[in-house]
């Protein structure tokens, strides 16, 4: 096992640095005219390090400073997701490892650090991973945060800054990098058909304490999830069933930076065989509405103006837009149906799914 090494950091002198030095620290002496002060003279123990850190200029012997903030954003919640996922801290040196092929999307979180700590950092790109060089960040991720060192897969838990977090912004950004790091879309259509039966957003990781938290997080964002165990014994977390994958679409997928699973959420999500899922209850006004429908002769023009290969028979309205067992009607036909009678289709369809059909 590699041994761990922590360089040297140093804070920049101000007037509280040099009180605490006179108080606690016998070697003073010499270093009341430094600029930087070495952290370890400072004698701070864990309960009060960061409270007194925050804010402060910090750096290694190589010069790049960060300005330490103890707050979590939901930028900085985002950036851990992603670190915890698809990241690794050197057990031998001052860096910051990011496994990923897309170099933009490295410097999406790269933009992160350098904005949100206040400094200019550079990462060196082998066409297969990243490296970002500096001794604070490696500190803070590793010290304040606790992500462990090393390869650290199975050992990685959610910070408990963001457990504790009371902003739902800090919990979207955190399943956002998770995302971003680890994640995937599973989406099926009906055998033979081109109608999309099922879609699933999915986390999957080795650290089945990351994925039963990182639940938990879900339920609090009213999205929930089910998690399912693989033969490699990694823990796969997905939206259970189709409303959890809208809210997840709605809250987590404007945030990720992977542009290739962004597309294929917007391609899945903003298609007609989306729209397709969505149903409402039957009841006796929408069946007034298809009684007019019927009446004035418009049954053809309803069917042709929709492109869904279920519709099979032309026998009553229910036939091709009833769902018997669940006693639903598909959302879509309620939708074109108030287009073809002018009438406004919010008094039927709930807001969620209205904004959903308007693309049309």
């Amino acid at each position: 096992m590699k041994s761990v090494y922590f360089p040297d950091l140093y804070v920049e002198r101000n007037p509280v640095i040099i009180s605490r030095m006179k108080r606690t620290s016998k070697t003073f002496d010499g270093y009341h005219k430094e600029s930087w002060i070495n952290l370890k003279f400072l004698s701070l123990n864990d309960t009060e390090i960061w409270d007194f850190l925050n804010r402060l200029k910090i750096r290694g012997k190589s010069g790049n400073i960060i300005i330490f903030k103890k707050e979590t954003t939901p930028s900085i919640a985002q950036l851990l997701g992603f670190i915890i996922t698809d990241g690794s801290l050197l057990s031998t040196e001052g860096r910051v490892k990011l496994c990923q092929k897309d170099v933009n999307l490295i410097e999406k979180y790269l933009e992160i650090i350098n904005k949100e700590y206040n400094t200019n950092l550079f990462l060196s790109f082998n066409g297969k991973e990243a490296n970002v060089a500096s001794v604070p960040l490696r500190f803070i991720l590793n010290k304040y945060y606790r992500i462990p060192l090393g390869k650290k897969v199975r050992d990685v838990d959610v910070p408990f800054q963001i457990i504790k977090s009371e902003s739902k912004d800090v919990l979207r950004g955190f399943i956002a990098g998770l995302f971003d790091g680890d994640g995937y879309i599973q989406y099926y259509y009906l055998k033979n058909k081109r109608i999309l039966d099922h879609a699933n957003f999915c986390i999957s990781t080795s650290s089945h304490e990351l994925i039963k938290h990182s639940s938990i997080i879900l339920n609090r964002l009213d999205i929930k999830c089910s998690i399912s165990k693989r033969n490699d014994g990694r823990l796969t977390l997905q939206t259970a069933g189709f409303s959890n994958s809208i809210k997840f679409y709605e809250q987590i997928v404007p945030l990720i930076f992977h542009k290739k699973r962004k597309d294929t959420a917007e391609k899945i999500f903003t298609g007609q065989d989306f729209l397709s899922k969505f149903t409402i209850f039957l009841n006796n006004d929408l069946k007034f509405i298809f009684r007019e429908i019927r009446k004035r002769n418009l049954d053809k023009e309803l069917l042709d103006s929709s492109n869904y290969n279920y519709i099979n028979s032309l026998r009553s309205i229910e036939s091709w837009t009833y769902l018997s067992k669940t006693g639903k009607i598909r959302s879509v036909y309620v939708y074109k149906a108030c287009k073809l009678l002018n009438k406004d289709p919010s008094n039927y369809i709930p807001e969620n799914q209205l904004k959903y059909l308007e693309k049309l």
